[in-house]
């Protein structure tokens, strides 16, 4: 399991988890009931903004690009209309992208006092955690295979027929292993649902979460308001 030190620290990653969480599901749910592009490029737009936070790799970026505008193009021959496809690409990357963004700049440990905070049960904030990290988990297992590929001597950026068997089978198996390992350590430090759950240090309030908290309003305040203000 990914430590916290492996989760890129940015100012983005001071921020409460509950914060986050909730504009993350705050900007998918708008994003289904957005029906004009301006609002929609003003959401998009900041989910890029924050995505500033990660340093991706050009090369991952490249292949994001690539899907986009395939994506983009298959829409646009299946509706005949490009406008359409255009927009139901900005639809599908606000959707998509808010969680995986969200989850990267959230450290494990501060999700886990966050959700200890309301008294969720145990094996619930332990099944939100491992999903909440699944994302980074991935695009680092998703890394080591395309590496292990090259250094066999095959370019995966050039043959996409290989894509299934040399890229996502493998990446199936290890998600499996990775399940595996996360019981097996349980077990061997003897948790327990059942056993009262302490906080070593608990969540505050501070000065950098109500300045996010107000521009995160002000900016779902603009998107509503360029959807239905007008």
């Amino acid at each position: 399991m990914p430590t916290p030190r492996q989760v890129r620290r940015s100012p983005l990653s001071r921020i409460n988890p509950f914060l986050k969480i909730g504009l993350s599901f705050g900007l998918i749910g708008l994003s289904l009931f957005l029906r004009h592009i301006a609002p929609m490029l003003v959401l998009l737009g900041g989910v890029l903004l924050l995505m500033t936070q990660l340093k991706l790799r050009p090369l991952i970026l490249g292949y994001i690009l690539l899907m986009v505008c395939i994506f983009t193009g298959s829409t646009a021959l299946l509706l005949q209309n490009w406008p359409e496809a255009i927009f139901s690409t900005l639809r599908l990357l606000a959707i998509v992208l808010p969680t995986p963004v969200l989850a990267l700049t959230t450290p494990p440990a501060d999700l886990i006092r966050s959700l200890q905070t309301v008294r969720l049960p145990s094996f619930l904030t332990l099944s939100l955690m491992l999903i909440w990290r699944f994302f980074p988990l991935m695009q680092q297992e998703l890394q080591r295979i395309w590496e292990a590929n090259q250094l066999r001597g095959i370019d995966l950026k050039w043959r996409p027929g290989k894509w299934f068997s040399g890229l996502m089978v493998p990446l199936v198996f290890q998600m499996v292993v990775y399940a595996d390992e996360v019981t097996v350590g349980l077990q061997t430090r003897g948790y327990s649902p059942t056993e009262p759950r302490s906080n070593s240090k608990p969540l505050h309030w501070r000065w950098a979460d109500t300045l996010f908290c107000g521009v995160a309003i002000a900016w779902l305040t603009l998107i509503c308001y360029l959807e239905w203000g007008r």
